[in-house]
């Protein structure tokens, strides 16, 4: 991960919720996450970042992202996973790991181990922080990962799809 400046990181970050700290661009971070991509997906990623900062993250999906892949990119914090429930999925999160994922598809941010969100766990809990990017869903990207068109009869989820906070169930 390149040296950048982190934002400030407000006291007040209450447990659960991912928020926003702003979007920037940054000339290395661009630099470093097209070396690390794969060279078919390169061209995809867009050139503004988000920083993000949550003391875990209650189940949730992010369906406002529309035709992108979204990812996450650890630069700070204690080791916890980000969880896709319904794949049964886990993927660690420590500074320096990114992940790519479909923001409809609900996931977590919960301590390794941990199988169910719980808020009292995360009160006064360090903090994580993340760079936000995306991939333009584009032909290349829909290729590298299997992505088609959506198989008629099958529910689309949207955000106005319930998401159990706890363990990230539907309905």
């Amino acid at each position: 991960m390149p040296k950048v400046a982190y934002p400030q990181i407000p006291t007040g970050i209450a447990p659960g919720r991912v928020i926003s700290l702003g979007r920037f661009r940054d000339p290395a971070i661009s630099t470093s996450l097209t070396a690390a991509l794969p060279a078919a997906l390169q061209a995809a990623l867009r050139t503004e970042f988000e920083w993000y900062a949550c003391r875990g993250a209650f189940f949730h999906n992010d369906a406002h992202y529309v035709d992108v892949l979204f990812g996450a990119w650890s630069a700070a914090g204690p080791p916890r996973d980000i969880v896709f429930s319904r794949p049964q999925v886990r993927l660690p999160v420590t500074p320096g790991n990114w992940v790519v994922f479909d923001p409809f598809e609900p996931h977590g941010v919960i301590d390794t181990g941990s199988d169910h969100y719980r808020r009292d766990q995360y009160d006064g809990a360090p903090v994580n922080l993340f760079i936000g990017f995306e991939l333009a869903l584009d032909a290349a990207v829909r290729s590298v990962f299997g992505i088609g068109p959506a198989q008629p009869g099958t529910a689309l989820l949207a955000s106005g799809i319930a998401v159990n906070a706890e363990s990230g169930a539907l309905g």
